[in-house]
């Protein structure tokens, strides 16, 4: 599954390439034949993350078409640049952009908009919105952080990891978790996505503890 922290690396990639172009919009194995049609040809205006949900706007301003798209276990958004040997699809492929430069291919799940949680990788997260779901949920808190309508963008490694630096047990009631639980629960939440954000791999252990530890491979 890929986590959220890969996603906003995704998106900060095609706002690079792919911004303010137009493309040949298809779908290569017909799932997605409707879709290509509203956004054929349309300018790419402008590209959104939130948690594990990519948001991409076509359209000129009178009328604007939203594509919306998750990677599930599997999935791919890759660009390449055109030219040269045509690119390749597969019987996944639900979508091919062609462009003037470069082309790109989705294999993912192409979705209706969901209710999202708070994504903690996002300037404006709301954190209080979280709060608001543990303080009236009767699940664990190691449930409502894999609810992406509770948080978006944490999955079960990060989970893990971040209830540990909290000293939250998975399994305590979300109700009962206290305040200040909840604002290590959060804080080590941002930490640890964008670590991960910025480095592009799940970093769980911090620098200072390396050092003690040694490398990963004596570690037991």
């Amino acid at each position: 599954m890929v986590e959220g922290h890969q996603c906003h690396r995704v998106v900060h990639a095609h706002k690079k390439v792919l911004l303010g172009q137009r493309f040949k919009a298809e779908s290569p194995n017909g799932k997605f034949t409707e879709g290509a049609r509203a956004i054929n040809q349309q300018p790419l205006a402008r590209i959104e993350c939130h948690g594990k949900n990519l948001f991409y706007f076509f359209g000129d301003g009178a009328e604007t078409v939203v594509l919306h798209a998750h990677f599930g276990m599997s999935g791919a958004f890759k660009t390449l640049p055109r030219g040269g040997t045509p690119p390749e699809t597969t019987p996944n492929t639900r979508l091919l952009l062609t462009g003037e430069k470069v082309v790109a291919l989705l294999s993912a799940m192409i979705e209706k908009l969901a209710k999202l949680g708070p994504d903690p990788l996002r300037e404006d997260a709301d954190r209080e919105r979280l709060w608001e779901v543990m303080q009236k949920s009767k699940k664990s808190i190691g449930q409502l952080l894999m609810d992406q309508s509770a948080v978006a963008g944490i999955g079960n490694i990060y989970r893990a990891e971040i209830l540990f630096k909290a000293g939250v047990h998975p399994e305590e009631p979300g109700r009962l978790v206290s305040r200040e639980g909840f604002e290590l629960i959060w804080r080590h939440s941002v930490d640890l996505l964008q670590r991960g954000f910025k480095s592009g791999s799940i970093l769980t252990v911090d620098a200072d503890e390396a050092k003690v530890l040694g490398p990963p491979w004596q570690r037991r």
